[in-house]
């Protein structure tokens, strides 16, 4: 029973890390049901979204996350950096819905609506929180709260012998 408890107990311990890890930077996008012009315009987004812009894009997230009452306090953002991280995401999503993604932007507006063409950016900010999650610094800190769980407690908690049947464990 030991050895097999502790086989579970590694096998949830590694789940629930990494759900752990994916819900705190990712739990705020919403899923939505994508039409084929909202996924072309995806791929395209994907596909023209350069290193240097996604760069763009998560330090105005950081800022933007950063302007909330309860997180101030955690940043140091200033009023200049604010409006200059303001156009430099300007210029990244101009260029990129009227020169590089045009004609599916036009496509998603059309079918779809205006609306749409922000679902679009949600498979690029589902990459882009992957990639937030790969740096070694950011896994550290995610990998943080682990510390504090019980992880004994989610164990005995949602192992139930159903589960365990699936993990092809027997008791």
């Amino acid at each position: 029973m030991s050895r097999l408890y502790t086989s579970a107990r590694r096998k949830f311990s590694s789940l629930s890390r990494s759900v752990l890890m994916v819900m705190a930077v990712l739990g705020t996008t919403q899923v939505a049901i994508a039409g084929a012009t909202v996924d072309q315009l995806s791929a395209c987004l994907v596909k023209s979204t350069t290193t240097t812009d996604k760069t763009a894009v998560l330090q105005w997230t950081f800022a933007a996350l950063a302007a909330h009452p309860d997180l101030k306090v955690y940043s140091n953002v200033t009023e200049e950096q604010r409006i200059q991280l303001d156009k430099n995401v300007a210029q990244v999503l101009q260029r990129i819905l009227v020169e590089q993604c045009s004609a599916q932007t036009k496509a998603v507006i059309q079918a779809e609506g205006l609306q749409a063409v922000g679902d679009s950016f949600q498979e690029l900010g589902s990459i882009t929180g992957e990639e937030i999650i790969k740096n070694p610094e950011v896994k550290q800190q995610l990998k943080g709260v682990i510390r504090y769980v019980d992880l004994n407690k989610l164990v005995m908690t949602f192992l139930t012998p159903d589960v365990w049947s699936k993990l092809g464990i027997t008791r």
